[in-house]
C-alpha cells in the first residue's frame, strides 16, 4: 500500500480534528512559535497524552522540560498523577514552573534543574511513562546508550518508553552528523532490547513509541 504523503492541507485537516487547546497551551505554542522553542506541537502532544491515558500511566519522568508544554499533556493524561522533568536551562526551568501553575499543575510537576544523564544517576525512583525529548542535544551515541539504560532500570513491566524526534526529518537512513547518529542508536536499542516491543510513528519528527514487557 501506497504511504500517504502528508501535505500542507492534508496536515491543516488533521490539525482540525484535534480539540481546541486552552488558553495556557494556546498561548504557549504561540510563544515557542515565535521564539523557536521546540515543542511537540497539538498533534504529537495529543497522542502522549492519550498513551499514557490507555496505559494508566501515573507517574511520569521526562528528559527535556523546555518551557513545560510535552510535560502538560502527559500529566493530563495521568488523571491525577505527577511528573519528574529536567531542565538544565534556569530560564526554561523557570517559566515551565510558571506554565504548570498556570494550568493548575503546579503542585504535580516537579522540574529539577539539572543535566538529565546526572539526574538520572542518582534518581530513586520508579515510573509508568519515561518520555525522552533530548535526543538532538546528546553529545555522543555513547550517551544515548547510557540514557537507555538508565531509562530502563526505573520502569516497571508494563511501563511505556517515549520518545521525540525518532526520524530526525529523514536523516536516520543515511546518517551524516552526530546527532542522526545518536538517533538511529537509540531506535536500534529499542529494536534489538527484548524487554521491549515498540514502533516509530511517523508523526511530527517521529514518535518512538515502546512497552516494557509484563
Amino acid at each position: 500500500m501506497r504511504t500517504v504523503e502528508v501535505t500542507d492541507a492534508l496536515q491543516e485537516y488533521m490539525d482540525s480534528l484535534v480539540l481546541p487547546r486552552d488558553k495556557v497551551l494556546a498561548r504557549m505554542e504561540e510563544e515557542a512559535h515565535r521564539e523557536g522553542i521546540p515543542i511537540v506541537d497539538e498533534q504529537e502532544g495529543t497522542l502522549l497524552s492519550l498513551l499514557v491515558r490507555i496505559a494508566g500511566g501515573k507517574r511520569v519522568l521526562e528528559l527535556g522540560t523546555a518551557t513545560g508544554y510535552s510535560g502538560i499533556w502527559l500529566l493530563r493524561g495521568t488523571d491525577g498523577g505527577t511528573l519528574t522533568t529536567y531542565e538544565v536551562d534556569k530560564e526554561r526551568a523557570r517559566r515551565a514552573r510558571a506554565n504548570f501553575s498556570d494550568a493548575g499543575l503546579g503542585d504535580r510537576a516537579l522540574v529539577l534543574e539539572e543535566d538529565a544523564v546526572k539526574g538520572l544517576e542518582k534518581l530513586d525512583a520508579r515510573f509508568d511513562v519515561c518520555f525522552i525529548d533530548l535526543l538532538n542535544s546528546f553529545p555522543s551515541e555513547d550517551v544515548v546508550r547510557t540514557v537507555f539504560g538508565l531509562c530502563m532500570e526505573h520502569l516497571d513491566a508494563g511501563a511505556l518508553l517515549l520518545a521525540d524526534n525518532a526520524l530526525r526529518q529523514g536523516e536516520v537512513v543515511q546518517p551524516k552528523n552526530q546527532q542522526a547518529r545518536n538517533v538511529r542508536r537509540y531506535n536500534e536499542l529499542v529494536a534489538n532490547d527484548r524487554r521491549l516491543e515498540g514502533v516509530v510513528v511517523p508523526i511530527r519528527d517521529g514518535l518512538s513509541i515502546a512497552r516494557v514487557r509484563d
